[in-house]
């Protein structure tokens, strides 16, 4: 469960939060496996709006790097249950501040930008890395296509870089959907993902299936060069991934997928199937 709170404060201020509990029922071995239940706070924020092209948050936020954390982490909206291999480096959140907008370049161009810092915190629910960095990317409006920079910079502990880029692509008269990170890091490894969604929209194909949405994603991950502890959650080794799956929409807001995935990796080589059903509700 991750309920999200909008709460406007006037016309030139927003609070934003949301809170994520799950945890994971294990049958193993003929018996079942104590059940923990995981909480944090994925963010709680305070928006401040200075102007029309710039955005203050203050409070705790989702780290920027590339844009899954941000955009595609919930459930409902991500296309395939399982996240990236490369995810680990920005599934996190920062306790501090961060500058953020879109500048018009020209008439069919925009220059975005996040700019942040982050406070050590060591708390269970809503503990936070000191570290630093931004996102800038260029957006075209009428093709819809985004592609960004990212850096990253650990500055507790042991002090790493990590590079990464990203882009979009919603292809209207197809539509096809494509989504694309990257990562280059000494301590946290390199690798990059490609995912393709169709959504089988046209009206050639009946009522049933115009519900639908078919996905495919390739992935590899090579590991860090520099063996340190980054405290990120990476792949133990090299691996490459491939995934398919397959959404439909019951309603509006209830969604069913399957997919399929296999792992190739000297240490881990395995098969991973996913079914599931999501449900979002507004009030």
């Amino acid at each position: 469960m991750a309920p999200i709170i909008l709460v406007p404060v006037g016309r030139h201020a927003l609070i934003e939060t949301e809170f994520e509990a799950e945890s994971e029922v294990v049958h193993t071995e003929g018996s079942w496996q104590p059940v923990a239940l995981e909480k944090g706070v994925e963010y709680a924020q305070l928006d401040l709006f200075l102007g029309k092209y710039l955005t203050l948050v203050a409070g705790r936020y989702a780290t920027p790097f590339n844009f899954y954390k941000e955009r595609l982490d919930a459930r409902w909206i991500r296309n395939l249950p399982e996240a990236p291999l490369i995810f680990g480096v920005g599934d996190n959140s920062g306790n501090g501040g961060m500058l953020r907008g879109a500048v018009p370049l020209s008439g069919t161009t925009q220059l975005t930008y996040s700019a942040y810092f982050s406070a050590l915190a060591n708390n269970q629910i809503a503990g936070s890395e000191r570290q630093t960095g931004l996102r800038t990317g260029l957006f075209f409006p009428k093709p819809r296509f985004e592609a960004a920079f990212s850096f990253n910079r650990h500055l507790n502990g042991e002090r790493f870089n990590n590079y990464g880029a990203d882009l979009t692509w919603n292809i209207r008269s197809i539509p096809l959907d494509i989504r694309s990170e990257a990562l280059i890091s000494e301590a946290a490894g390199d690798g990059y993902w490609v995912e393709a969604a169709y959504r089988l929209s046209n009206p050639r194909f009946s009522k049933w299936l115009r519900r639908s949405q078919a996905v495919l994603r390739g992935e590899q991950y090579f590991g860090p060069r520099v063996l340190i502890d980054t405290g990120l959650e990476m792949p133990e080794g090299d691996a490459d991934r491939i995934f398919t799956g397959w959404n439909y929409w019951l309603t509006d807001s209830v969604r069913a997928g399957v997919a399929y995935g296999r792992q190739f990796g000297s240490s881990d080589n395995h098969g991973i199937w996913t079914l599931g059903i999501s449900y979002r509700f507004v009030r």
